[in-house]
C-alpha cells in the first residue's frame, strides 16, 4: 500500500513537471491610427502554431492562445488603450481567448515573436479605406486649422483699415497724423499678424 502511495505521488509530480502549457503574464494593448498593437508578455514562447485570430460580425477581435493559461496566484497586468471599446479573456481548459471590441474591423495582423523577452506581439491592422479615410479628415482638418482668420471677417477688417486710413488722410489738413489714420493703421497691422500667428499655429 505505502510502495503505491509513493509511486501515485511520482507519477503526479512528473507529469506536473512534463505537463504542457504556458501562463500570460502580462497584456499591453496601443492603438495607432492604423490599428493596434497587442503584446503578450509569457512565461516561455508556444508554438507558433498555437495561435490563431479572426475578426468577428459582432465588431469583436479575437486572439485564441492553445495551451495557454492564467496564473492562479499572481494577478495577470494590463495596460489597456482607452480607444478599445472592450476587453475580455475567457479562459477554458485548452486556450485562453482575449477579445477586443474595436472602433473598426481588423482587415490584416500577423505575429511577430521575441525568445529573450519571451513576448508576442500581435499587430493588427485596419483596413486600407479606413486608413485613407482617416489620413484624408486629418488633412482637411489641418487645412481647417491653417486658414487664418475667416475671410470675411479679414475682409472687412481690411476695408475698414483702408477706410479709417483714407478718411484720416482727407481730413487732416496738418502734416500730423490724426486719430483715424492711426486707428486704420493699427487694423490693418493687427489683422496681418494675427492672420499669420493663426496660420502657424
Amino acid at each position: 500500500m505505502l510502495y503505491k502511495l509513493i509511486f501515485n505521488l511520482l507519477l503526479i509530480c512528473c507529469t506536473a513537471g512534463y505537463s504542457k502549457g504556458y501562463h500570460l503574464n502580462s497584456i499591453q494593448i496601443v492603438s495607432k491610427s492604423n490599428g493596434i498593437i497587442v503584446s503578450l508578455k509569457t512565461d516561455s514562447l508556444p508554438n507558433e502554431n498555437n495561435i490563431s485570430a479572426w475578426q468577428a460580425n459582432s465588431g469583436w477581435f479575437y486572439i485564441t492562445l492553445y495551451e495557454g493559461k492564467l496564473h492562479q496566484t499572481k494577478k495577470l497586468e494590463k495596460e489597456i488603450d482607452n480607444d478599445i471599446i472592450d476587453f475580455q479573456i475567457i479562459e477554458t481548459k485548452e486556450s485562453l481567448q482575449i477579445g477586443l471590441k474595436v472602433k473598426e474591423p481588423i482587415e490584416n495582423f500577423d505575429f511577430s515573436f521575441s525568445d529573450k523577452k519571451s513576448t508576442i506581439v500581435a499587430s493588427l491592422h485596419y483596413s486600407t479605406t479606413y486608413f485613407a479615410q482617416m489620413k484624408s479628415e486629418n488633412m482637411n482638418n489641418k487645412i481647417r486649422r491653417n486658414k487664418g482668420i475667416p475671410y470675411g471677417i479679414r475682409t472687412w477688417l481690411n476695408i475698414t483699415g483702408t477706410g479709417l486710413i483714407i478718411s484720416g488722410i482727407v481730413e487732416n489738413e496738418s502734416n500730423s497724423t490724426n486719430q483715424k489714420t492711426i486707428s486704420g493703421l493699427t487694423i490693418l497691422v493687427t489683422t496681418f499678424l494675427l492672420d499669420k500667428i493663426l496660420k502657424d499655429f
